[in-house]
């Protein structure tokens, strides 16, 4: 938005303005897990800011600070009861006037600042207030968390008028709210949101950000209302079309069970469906600290036990690379041959990939050649011949992911036979694949690619026919504006990527933890760093150097495990 731009994007909790003598000594999280927040404060319950009345002759600029304040305090009442529904910002809706009360919808969208610096408030002329901040993110209706790039800044315009008493209020604004990062973190919390692969094996999860009072039912809107348009070609939802909760509302008791009511004719017909709808609900729900879902339709029970489905991180396998001519792994500090892989002398190996079992492996030979890794009696077959070929990635479905500067705007996918797919995206034309990584569901692929617009990391939606061939890549999710720089990605966890990249005021590449929806954290940095590993949790993270170290994890740090080995990868 330009500078000037009527950012309605009425700006609920402007809070640090309020509250900078109570929380000015609180800053944005600079370490710890991805999707920091509320994780911590729960327990005791969310911060619940103070909505005042309009004061007395208050100023222009007085009345949008308070209103700024009021309206992030709407997120902390409970509108669990038709009687308290749409009364949630009522001390908010005070300060506004005429239609702006009757039509500001506060949940439209949430910008949140950063209190790296403080809110410019400016009396622009008599009826008219800007404020000006610097924007972390940004959080649309449906709870998408969009972060924002690193000098990102917005302007909110208010109008305001005297009413028959000479006080002013609000006649002009942005639906949606302001709160600033502390604040965010205290009222909203993250919250995976699960559907199901085309194949129906897999529970493909989309993070959303949602206010923690009434966690529970925001989660079910957003599985009623279904996946965003960048990964619905690839998933299914079972819920049928015009399914809605009835009443409005899911309740949960003291025992962690959850009532989910839906309106007749909303539960799927088939079993199969019924089971998978279940099996969604218990996981989407657990956040939310649901230990079990009891689901009925007009009073129909759904009589259906959850599908075993499965999900999150890698948790079988170990770290493989190469060393000394061959393939090896790392066994409790130990590196140690892996077995039936013959020796890769004469190969120029590079980027080995392998799927979770191990029964398909595969390396670059040189640049330009993408073979099977030669097992003992059997020799290594090419699979693949183009120009700079990128580290490859080998999904559940046999399917070997890659890509060529011959062939910009496109991934490869080569089966084990050979049969080689051209994937075509449309935002990967003019673009030059970096790195691709595909997620342990083989539903979504994970892209860093350079071109006119710097280096960007995206995911996409692989989308499939009914024999799992892929077909094309949907549109783009971007994550990560705020790097640099990137070089490699892999996948950290089922919604969390790693990429070795620059950013901030880094000046050597680093491991960044980069999750879909939410900050950037970069790790401690390692000089010389090459190269990425990781698939099994933030914990168990790996960084080759140009020399043949690895290093592991360990705390806030990093411990040297191994020398002489280089192209560390897990199974993906």
């Amino acid at each position: 938005m330009t500078p000037r731009h009527r950012s309605r994007g009425a700006l609920a909790g402007l809070l640090a303005v309020l509250l900078l003598s109570l929380a000015g000594c609180v800053g944005i999280p600079t370490s710890g897990p991805v999707g920091v927040g509320v994780e911590g404060v729960t327990d005791q319950g969310p911060v619940e800011p103070l909505g005042d009345p309009p004061p007395q002759d208050g100023s222009q600029e007085d009345i949008v600070r308070g209103f700024l304040g009021a309206s992030a305090a709407g997120f902390s009442r409970d509108t669990t009861t038709t009687a308290d529904a749409g009364d949630d910002f009522r001390n908010a809706r005070e300060y506004l006037s005429g239609e702006a009360r009757r039509s500001w919808s506060p949940r439209e969208r949430v910008v949140v600042y950063s209190t790296a610096s403080s809110p410019d408030i400016r009396l622009e002329g008599q009826y008219q207030v800007q404020v000006t901040i610097r924007v972390a993110a940004r959080i649309d209706a449906e709870g998408r968390y969009a972060q924002a790039g690193p000098d990102a800044e917005e302007s909110l315009v208010f109008d305001l008028v005297q009413d028959d008493d000479g006080q002013w209020r609000i006649s002009g604004l942005e639906d949606g709210v302001v709160l600033s990062q502390p604040n965010f973190e205290a009222i909203y919390r993250s919250a995976t949101v699960y559907f199901v692969s085309g194949d129906g094996l897999f529970l493909v999860p989309e993070t959303r950000w949602f206010p923690v009072r009434n966690l529970a039912t925001s989660i079910v809107r957003a599985l009623i209302a279904g996946p965003s348009d960048w990964l619905r070609d690839a998933v299914r939802n079972p819920i049928p079309e015009g399914a809605a909760l009835q009443p409005d509302a899911v309740s949960v008791d003291d025992e962690g069970r959850a009532a989910v009511s839906l309106s007749a004719g909303s539960l799927p017909p088939e079993p199969e469906d019924r089971a998978l709808l279940q099996a969604q609900l218990e996981a989407s729900l657990r956040i939310a600290r649901v230990r079990a879902v009891d689901v009925t339709a007009g009073g129909v029970p759904l009589g259906a036990e959850p599908a075993e489905l499965e999900r999150g991180q890698d948790g079988g396998g170990s770290l493989e690379a190469l060393h000394d001519g061959g393939l090896v792994r790392l066994d409790q500090g130990e590196l140690v041959e892996v077995e039936g892989v013959a020796s890769l002398a004469g190969l120029d190996a590079r980027d080995p990939a392998r799927d979770g079992s191990g029964d398909l492996r595969v390396v670059l030979s040189g640049t330009d050649r993408l073979v099977t890794v030669p097992l003992t009696g059997t020799p290594s077959e090419l699979l693949l011949r183009e120009p700079d070929l990128v580290g490859p990635s080998v999904d559940r479905l046999g399917w070997v992911w890659t890509a060529s500067s011959s062939l910009p705007g496109r991934l490869l996918a080569v089966d084990a036979e050979g049969t080689v797919v051209e994937v075509e995206g449309e935002w990967l034309q003019g673009r030059t694949v970096r790195s691709v990584r595909m997620a342990r569901d083989a539903t979504r692929v994970a892209v860093v690619s350079s071109g006119s617009d710097g280096v960007r990391v995206d995911v996409a939606a692989v989308v499939r026919d009914g024999s799992g061939t892929p077909q094309v890549v949907g549109e783009a999710w971007r994550t990560g504006v705020t790097l640099l720089d990137a070089t490699r990605v892999v996948w950290v966890d089922e919604s969390t990527l790693g990429v070795l990249g620059r950013s901030g005021s880094t000046t050597t590449d680093v491991y960044h933890l980069v999750p879909l929806s939410g900050q950037v954290q970069a790790r401690p940095p390692i000089v010389d760093s090459v190269d990425i590993a990781g698939g099994k949790g933030d914990g168990v993270l790996y960084v080759a150097t140009a020399d043949g170290a690895l290093y592991a994890r360990s705390g806030s740090s990093w411990e040297r495990v191994a020398d002489g080995v280089r192209d560390p990868a897990f199974a993906g």
